[in-house]
C-alpha cells in the first residue's frame, strides 16, 4: 500500500481509531488531508487531481459507512472537471481544489441549518422523544422542536461501549430539556410506554442512507424502530441528503465490525465475540427522512437524491 506523508497517515489512523468521530468530522479530516498534500507540494503536477482523489479516497474509505466524506470526493472530482480544472495551470488547479473542498463543507453546514429551519415548526406537535446514540443534527432539531414547550421531554440511550449518548444527554440538558438517560437495553421499554417517561416519537440520525430507502445507524436502532412501528409511533431519521450512498442499488452494504476488546478486554479463551458497530434499518419501519428539503417519504429518497444532487451519479 502506498505510503503518504506522516500527517496524512496520522489522520487516517485517527479515523480508524475513532479519534475522529461523526460524519462531518470525518469529511473535515479528509479534506484536511488533501490540504496538507497541497501545502507540502507532495503531488505530481501533471496528475494533481488524480492524486488528490486517491488521497481523498484513502481517508474517506478508512472506515465503512462514511458516505458523507466519500460524497465529498465525488463532489470534488465532478466539479473540478466541470470548472475546467484540467486546463488550468498548476497553482490555479490547487486553488480550485481548495475552493471545492470549502464549498462542500459549507453545503454540509448549510444543510444542517436548513433541516432545523424547515422542519422544527412542522414537528412541534411532538412533546416526548427518544433518540439513540449521538447526532448533532438530530439534537439540533430536537432543540428546535422543544422551544416554548414546558412539557417537552427527551429520553436518550447510553450507547455502549463508547458512551456517545453522554454527549447527547449533555447537549439536551444544556438546551433546558427535561432529559432521561437510559441503558441501551431499556430503550424499547420506553418506546412501548412502560418507562418512567412517555415517548411519542423516535428521532435518530444516520450514518448512511440507501437508495432503497433503508438507512444505516448505530447498532440497536432497528429494535427501537421496530418497537415504535409496533406501537404506532413515528420514526424520523434526521439527516442531510448528502449522506446518500449512491451505489447501494448495486452492492451489499458493508457494516463496520469493531474489535472484540470493545466488548470484553480480557474475555475467556475460546469465547467467540461479534461486535457490529452499525446495522441496516428497513424503510418500512420509518415515517420519514427529515432533510434539508423537508420531510421525505423513504420510498422517494433515492429519487430526491438523483434530482437534487445529480453529481452523485455521474461516475
Amino acid at each position: 500500500m502506498k505510503k503518504y506523508p506522516k500527517k496524512i497517515e496520522d489522520i487516517y489512523q485517527d479515523i480508524v481509531d475513532l479519534k475522529v468521530q461523526g460524519a462531518t468530522n470525518v469529511a473535515i479530516a479528509t479534506f484536511e488531508g488533501i490540504k496538507i498534500a497541497l501545502e507540502k507540494n507532495y503531488l505530481d503536477e501533471k496528475n494533481i487531481i488524480q492524486e488528490v482523489i486517491e488521497i481523498g479516497k484513502y481517508l474517506a474509505y478508512a472506515r465503512p459507512n462514511e458516505p458523507l466524506a466519500q460524497n465529498g470526493i465525488l463532489y470534488l472530482k465532478h466539479f473540478f472537471i466541470q470548472n475546467g480544472g484540467n486546463g488550468l495551470e498548476y497553482n490555479r488547479k490547487k486553488e480550485l481544489i481548495l475552493q471545492l473542498c470549502s464549498e462542500f463543507l459549507k453545503k454540509v453546514s448549510s444543510a444542517k441549518h436548513k433541516i432545523d429551519e424547515l422542519n422544527s415548526q412542522k414537528l412541534n406537535y411532538i412533546d416526548n422523544v427518544l433518540t439513540h446514540c449521538h447526532s448533532s443534527t438530530a439534537v439540533r432539531l430536537i432543540q428546535g422542536i422543544s422551544k416554548g414547550d414546558p412539557n417537552f421531554t427527551a429520553v436518550c440511550t447510553e450507547t455502549r461501549p463508547r458512551q456517545q449518548g453522554r454527549k447527547t444527554a449533555k447537549e439536551l440538558l444544556e438546551a433546558g430539556i427535561d432529559t432521561t438517560f437510559v441503558a441501551d437495553s431499556a430503550a424499547e421499554l420506553f418506546v412501548i410506554g412502560r418507562g418512567t417517561k412517555p415517548v411519542s416519537a423516535v428521532f435518530v440520525g444516520c450514518d448512511c442512507i440507501t437508495m432503497k430507502g433503508s438507512f444505516v445507524n448505530k447498532i440497536g436502532t432497528w429494535g427501537i424502530a421496530m418497537s415504535a412501528h409496533q406501537s404506532n409511533k413515528p420514526v424520523f431519521v434526521v439527516t442531510p441528503l448528502l449522506k446518500m450512498d449512491h451505489d447501494t442499488l448495486n452492492k451489499d452494504i458493508k457494516i463496520e465490525v469493531r474489535e472484540d476488546t470493545e466488548l470484553w478486554k480480557d474475555g475467556p479463551k475460546n469465547l467467540k465475540m461479534y461486535n457490529p458497530a452499525f446495522e441496516v434499518v428497513d424503510s418500512q419501519l420509518l415515517t420519514g427522512y427529515v432533510t434539508e428539503y423537508g420531510i421525505i417519504d423513504p420510498n422517494q429518497i433515492g429519487e430526491f437524491a438523483r434530482r437534487e444532487y445529480p453529481w452523485l451519479f455521474t461516475g
